[in-house]
């Protein structure tokens, strides 16, 4: 514990010692953000002790694969052992001013945060994700006195149409209790994550103004020429008979992350459920993720047919993978059979939604739409055209088994 170090660009520096109530990260992608504010509060709990953080996302389930990976990952690379209760979503460690409590919580069920006594401090990653009134509930849990300082960190991409009152409250005016940051990929701190984000970062500049101010440059900005409108359907009932059930996948490893949706249908009803959304899966990770997932292997899964080699390593591991069909002017074909149906989204599929709000069509230089959308933040827009269009369009041609597992929330 001596020897720990903490890597911090300069810009985030002078935050880890920031006693405002409020402190707002807004940045681009790849910034660091998220990563300088699991920092922060690991230091905090090393230096002041006896912490009790609530750490959260809008829907727990997304916690595993994003929140508890980053501080997870922190307490390992300096070496700090601990004990994490998968069931509860809590990290134990002792530091030396005294042991720390990490808990991971969403707001899928409000009496459960209500039922957290003993907060220190509060960490919302993704906070676009709260409403106005779900962001006063949080805030009035941080009462009761602490170690130290109170003071709640927020995260965020700077989606105007996601969270207006964000904007409105921090950014419009001042407000007096909060420190307000402004970061861009050109912060991060690790010069291969900087490098590789900024090369797909500075692409956007072409593809879409909008797309390039928020996520490359970090500024407020609305998005136009959406795609789908698709609803959550909070109705959703996974014990009801389906005419079948099915996959659609996207590869991805390091910026980009792999995507897998489960396809419902009745009739031409689709209901859409994200499975997994990670980065730095290997196939034979992928494969294992799968599994974990309680997907049953029989069940077809349509994916990228330009990574063949994927999708062979995917069926030698038992799956039912198959090519998603490709073409002259695919992208659109599946665009517009997807908008002839009517489909709703399952209920805590956090990042499809987030990138159906933002899936648009591109813009000329004068503003008017193109018959393309725009190529970024599109795994889960992609797995859900491959698995949908392809399987629709052919008739079933590859259907698989229906499953009757339970699956893992």
């Amino acid at each position: 514990m001596n020897d720990m170090e903490l890597v911090v660009s300069e810009s985030f520096y002078p935050l880890l010692e920031d006693r405002s109530r409020y402190l707002v990260l807004c940045g681009g992608a790849g910034s660091g953000k998220s990563e300088f504010a699991g920092r922060k509060v690991f230091l905090r709990c090393v230096k002041e002790g006896r912490h009790r953080f609530l750490i959260m996302r809008k829907v727990r389930k997304t916690l595993a694969d994003s929140v508890i990976l980053v501080m997870r990952r922190i307490l390992a690379e300096n070496g700090v052992a601990h004990e994490y209760n998968k069931s509860d979503r809590k990290i134990e460690f002792a530091g030396p001013a005294g042991m720390n409590e990490l808990v991971f919580e969403g707001l899928d069920d409000p009496e459960k945060i209500k039922s957290i006594k003993g907060i220190t401090g509060i960490w919302i990653e993704e906070a676009t994700e709260f409403s106005a009134e779900e962001f006063m509930k949080v805030d009035l849990r941080l009462r009761e006195a602490g170690p130290s300082y109170q003071q709640i960190i927020m995260s965020f991409n700077p989606e105007e149409a996601q969270a207006p009152w964000l904007k409105k409250r921090f950014f419009d005016a001042r407000d007096l209790n909060a420190t307000v940051h402004n970061s861009t990929v050109d912060d991060n701190p690790i010069a291969a994550m900087r490098n590789e984000y900024r090369s797909q970062l500075d692409r956007l500049k072409d593809e879409d103004e909008a797309y390039w101010k928020v996520y490359r440059l970090g500024k407020w900005a609305a998005h136009r020429g959406r795609i789908y409108n698709w609803p959550v359907d909070h109705a959703f009932d996974r014990g009801a008979n389906f005419d079948e059930v099915w996959y659609g996948g996207d590869f991805g490893y390091s910026v980009n992350e792999a995507g897998l949706v489960r396809i419902y249908r009745r009739a031409r009803t689709v209901w859409l459920e994200e499975v997994i959304y990670r980065t730095g899966l290997t196939n034979q990770a992928l494969g294992a993720e799968m599994v974990a997932k309680g997907i049953h292997p029989g069940t077809v899964q349509y994916w990228d047919s330009a990574e063949p080699k994927s999708i062979e390593e995917l069926r030698r591991a038992g799956f039912n993978a198959v090519p998603a069909d490709k073409g002259p002017d695919s992208v659109r074909a599946r665009i517009d059979f997807c908008r002839s149906l009517d489909v709703r989204i399952v209920p805590g599929s956090t990042n499809l939604v987030e990138e159906a709000n933002i899936y648009h069509w591109r813009e000329d230089k004068k503003g008017n739409p193109l018959p393309e959308p725009v190529k970024f933040r599109n795994h889960l827009m992609d797995a859900a055209g491959y698995g949908i269009a392809t399987h629709m369009m052919r008739g079933g041609a590859f259907f698989g088994v229906i499953e009757q597992d339970v699956y893992p929330l």
